[in-house]
């Protein structure tokens, strides 16, 4: 029997990581340190409220169809690390990508004793409401609260990587329930609807193509699940005029296209192909892909990009594949992929399941959003690409037993 006591401690300690995990998409905005230190106590307070409580989570957690795949994926980084050693970013870079999994662990563990969606729904829209505020900011005084300057909100990096980031699931995903949730009441319906416009300005704020064209794939996979099941014929016909000139519209005045981007990444993609043929069951590692890529460009062994107007392309640093199948074959070879595939195969399963409805409406675009960015986008071992990669994966796991707002 545990004493009153450890039960209050228990419950604080669930409360504290329900509100810290919740609040993740602020700290992605805030920086590094802001989300990276929320993580860190999510998963470090959950562990110790076990220790009080005296229970052990895990032959409940280890049932759940996402806690085994992501255990192979981390192990397949692990093995990669072990057989070739650290690159420059040290053994500690690579080992400590299992803050990722207890962060997503403790609130999947948290889920089944008090409930989380609500929370963590509030902490999406917090997301947007800070960034758009700091933005806002910026350009009225020429900083944001913490004093760092406009020109960070209008790039392609540091602040505008993490708006961006971040708006391109939460737009579509917002969109999507807002349009398709029939139970919304008037109120709940605008707001949520504010919410994905705020959140899709932000995605053109920020000149990033990749997650411009990824946010415009998530509105058209929610739009594509209203066609063909909720819609007769005639208003098929309307939408699909309505989705051609909304393309039409964004391609005459979206961004340009900038070849000389793309030929730069078709020459990385040549050299993160030889990275994984040259060590196909577990990669290079991931702390020791920069270092690889350097050294494989420097030996001359991969010729340079030529493109079709003669213009000679060859990069000789780069800071991760542009490619979420080349990354994860070159950083943890045929074990890695295999695993994430696995992975992500269970995440898709969960958030297409049958009778979709309410809040759960809006799972169906973030895994579109994810392939798409995927493409030619992030790489999935960056610490805020792997946050959100998660905090999505919490709602999706969620989902299936809480589906309250």
């Amino acid at each position: 029997m545990l004493t009153s006591n450890r039960l209050k401690w228990a419950f604080r300690l669930d409360s504290f990581c329900i509100v810290v995990g919740a609040m993740v998409p602020v700290g992605i905005i805030i920086g590094n340190a802001g989300f990276e230190s929320m993580v860190a106590l999510a998963g470090i307070c959950w562990i110790i409220r076990s220790i009080i409580a005296k229970e052990n989570p895990w032959p409940g957690l280890l049932k759940h169809p996402l806690i085994l795949p992501w255990l192979f994926w981390y192990g397949s980084i692990i093995i990669s690390l072990a057989w070739n050693g650290p690159g420059s970013k040290g053994w500690a870079h690579d080992i400590v990508f299992i803050r990722y999994f207890l962060y997503f662990s403790a609130l999947l563990d948290i889920s089944k004793r008090r409930s989380i969606i609500t929370p963590l729904l509030i902490g999406l829209a917090a997301g947007v409401l800070w960034s758009l505020f700091n933005i806002i900011l910026a350009y009225a005084i020429g900083h944001d609260v913490f004093g760092k300057p406009l020109i960070r909100y209008t790039s392609k990096l540091k602040e505008a990587g993490r708006v961006a980031s971040l708006a391109a699931y939460i737009g579509p995903f917002f969109l999507a329930w807002s349009f398709l949730d029939f139970r919304l009441t008037y109120k709940m319906r605008i707001a949520t609807a504010l919410v994905g416009i705020m959140a899709m300005i932000q995605i053109f704020h920020v000149p990033i193509r990749t997650v411009q064209i990824a946010s415009i794939a998530g509105i058209l996979s929610f739009m594509t699940y209203f066609i063909f099941t909720k819609i007769t014929r005639i208003w098929t016909f309307f939408i699909i005029l309505l989705m051609g000139l909304f393309i039409g519209i964004f391609i005459k005045f979206g961004p340009q296209w900038d070849f000389k981007s793309f030929y730069d990444r078709i020459s990385i993609w040549k050299v993160a192909w030889v990275m994984w043929l040259d060590h196909p069951i577990t990669g290079v590692s991931v702390s020791a892909w920069q270092d690889s890529y350097k050294e494989i460009v420097a030996s001359g062994s991969v010729s340079p990009y030529v493109a079709s107007d003669g213009f000679m392309v060859r990069s000789p640093e780069a800071a991760h594949a542009h490619s979420l199948f080349l990354q994860l074959l070159a950083c943890t070879g045929i074990l890695g992929f295999c695993s994430f595939c696995w992975l992500f195969i269970n995440i898709i399963r969960m958030a297409f399941q049958k009778n979709v409805s309410g809040w759960r409406i809006g799972l169906i675009t973030w895994p579109i959003v994810f392939i798409v960015i995927g493409l030619t986008g992030w790489n999935i071992f960056g610490s805020q690409y792997q946050t959100v990669f998660a905090y999505f994966m919490i709602l999706t796991a969620v989902s299936v037993n809480q589906q309250e707002i």
